[in-house]
């Protein structure tokens, strides 16, 4: 279960990697049944955040450039928020998707960035990190 503080975190997490170009590379090698529940996932923002007319005209947008995600999460944080029910679904099929993904060898390490902030979650079923800044040292 998702914890109040971390609901942005797990909102932008949710808007990276459903609505952006992105989790590509991930989605093209997922499975027909891991794919039908990232299009059901995200079909369920879409019935969620339909009636808000800010949100729809930047889903309708083709350009992740173009999109201001930064809307689509506060609505959809705000979602997260206010209906439990809403929560506890999306988190299950989020859970079920990074669990499959994770089993087929494709899910490890999935890193969203936007808006000058990167948000990875490891092992698809550990804690999720934000971080301003993300440094590597290679030897």
């Amino acid at each position: 279960m998702v914890e109040p503080i971390s609901l942005t975190v797990f909102a932008t997490s949710i808007v990276g990697f459903v609505f952006t170009t992105a989790s590509t590379t991930v989605v093209q090698k997922a499975t027909e049944a891991t794919l039908e529940k990232i299009k059901t996932l995200a079909d369920m923002v879409k019935e969620r955040l339909k009636s808000n007319p800010q949100v729809v005209t930047e889903l309708e947008k083709e350009s992740d450039e173009d999109k201001d995600l930064e809307t689509i999460r506060f609505y959809l944080e705000s979602e997260l928020r206010q209906n439990k029910d809403f929560r506890e679904d999306i988190q299950r099929l989020y859970d079920e998707i990074n669990q499959a993904l994770e089993n087929e060898g494709e899910g490890s390490n999935i890193m969203n960035v936007y808006g000058e902030k990167a948000y990875q979650q490891n092992q698809n079923k550990g804690k999720i990190y934000n971080a301003d800044q993300i440094t590597i040292n290679e030897k």
